[in-house]
């Protein structure tokens, strides 16, 4: 069986022991990386040395222990996950497995030299840079006004409940006229991880439009590899888009390729998009969120669509990059539902509540105010995640979303990984 990099994760506690039996060599081959990306430039090579130091701290810091996947905000920690992982499959040694189906595979490196890939490697991790961003199309394109959607983020790992919703996808009575992903491909959104933990396991229904927006994530690898896979294989030319019936517009945003915010030019777009509207209800899709309960707050996003959220047009927010399931009161200031969707396939520990669930419910926290802004009252998943044999009582539950517009009507409903509904539909 081809080994398969969605099956596989690393494991930082060896890669750590690995490096730290020989301290010199290590800082040989990071040292020799540093001199040779930036030579004769001692402040870059001092900086791309420090960027290497703080890339490991974060990885050590978000380690969860256990044969499950870790990853981290930090661009460079991200790409040597990404590296490490492609480059034992590719050079065997202990990693000469071939995963079952389902089965997750951590690299072990106790007995890899993995100096010279830690060398070789940093040569090339440290250059970075980003794909020539492709302007959106200035109109919206048009749906059916009966219109059934299925969204999911945060998803591509290829482990967890991944498999499953897209299975749930492909298999719901009625199909999907959307079929949509909002962003984050572990690790790094590498050429590989797209091919295999997006593209490949993307859910496949028969005359939907398949979609993915941008992450962070996927930037980290500058992301050349997603722009160039959605437009290879789903015909989606920009990481923005916007459709819209008689009754509502979909505008789907890409808030990574400038991180956690988004380019004049495509907030200009946004605008001309709502101004076009009339009176259709606005509903945004985005990876990153303009507030939270749990996590940072959104103050570019925030700052940048003032005017248009001041004004009132936007009827609800849909994001992820939290890894959670939090269903928002309507804003006291703006009017629109936010909603966090972010648990699609992401190992993510439990909140820490009063008591711990030992069945799904719905945790309600009342509005809070941080750094001026104000995140309302919300309702967060929470319960053991049963996609996790072993594990179920450590992790958030994952699941998916889905939408049917119905004329001026929309109905959403949340999902476990197995299309089982949490609830009654709802009107959004």
């Amino acid at each position: 069986m081809e080994k398969k990099v969605r099956n596989t994760i690393i494991d930082f506690k060896s890669l750590k022991a690995s490096l730290d039996k020989d301290e010199g060599r290590k800082q040989e081959s990071v040292q020799g990386a540093a001199q040779e990306v930036a030579p004769g430039d001692a402040l870059e090579q001092a900086r791309l040395i420090a960027a290497y130091n703080n890339a490991m701290g974060r990885l050590e810091e978000e380690d969860k222990g256990t044969a499950m996947m870790s990853s981290s905000e930090n661009a460079l920690a991200s790409r040597i996950q990404s590296y490490l992982v492609e480059r034992a499959l590719e050079e065997g040694g202990d990693t000469d497995f071939a995963p079952a189906p389902g089965a997750t595979n951590e690299v072990k490196f106790d007995s890899l030299d993995v100096f010279p890939w830690i060398g070789t490697g940093l040569r090339r991790l440290f250059r970075s840079g980003k794909f020539d961003f492709r302007d959106p199309d200035p109109v919206a394109a048009p749906i059916a006004d009966q219109f059934p959607l299925a969204m999911f983020s945060d998803w591509g790992t290829g482990l967890s409940g991944t498999p499953e919703i897209s299975t749930s996808i492909e298999n719901a009575a009625g199909g999907f006229g959307l079929v949509m992903h909002l962003g984050d491909t572990y690790y790094s959104g590498t050429q590989r991880e797209i091919d295999e933990r997006l593209v490949e396991t993307f859910p496949k229904v028969d005359g939907a439009i398949r979609r993915a927006l941008n992450g962070n994530h996927e930037m980290y690898s500058s992301g050349r590899p997603y722009i160039e896979a959605v437009d290879r294989e789903f015909g989606q030319k920009s990481s923005c888009f916007a459709y819209q019936n008689t009754h509502w517009l979909l505008a789907c945003l890409d808030s990574a390729y400038v991180d956690h915010s988004m380019s004049d030019g495509q907030v200009a777009w946004l605008d001309g998009l709502i101004r076009a509207a009339g009176s259709r209800k606005v509903i945004l899709f985005s990876h990153h969120q303009p507030f939270s309960q749990l996590d940072n707050q959104g103050p570019k996003l925030v700052r940048q669509l003032k005017d248009i959220l001041d004004s009132g047009r936007i009827h609800a927010w849909f994001w992820g990059h939290e890894h959670r399931c939090v269903i928002y009161d309507p804003h006291p200031d703006w009017g629109f539902k936010g909603r966090c969707v972010g648990h699609g396939g992401f190992p993510e520990f439990r909140d820490k509540f009063d008591n711990q669930a030992q069945h799904l419910e719905w945790r309600i926290l009342p509005q809070k105010e941080e750094n001026g802004i104000v995140a309302p009252r919300c309702r967060v998943l929470d319960g053991p995640n049963t996609s996790i044999p072993g594990e179920e009582e450590r992790y958030i539950p994952h699941g998916f979303v889905t939408l049917e517009f119905d004329g001026a009507q929309c109905l959403e409903t949340y999902k476990l990984p197995s299309g089982i509904a949490l609830a009654a539909k709802e009107v959004l």
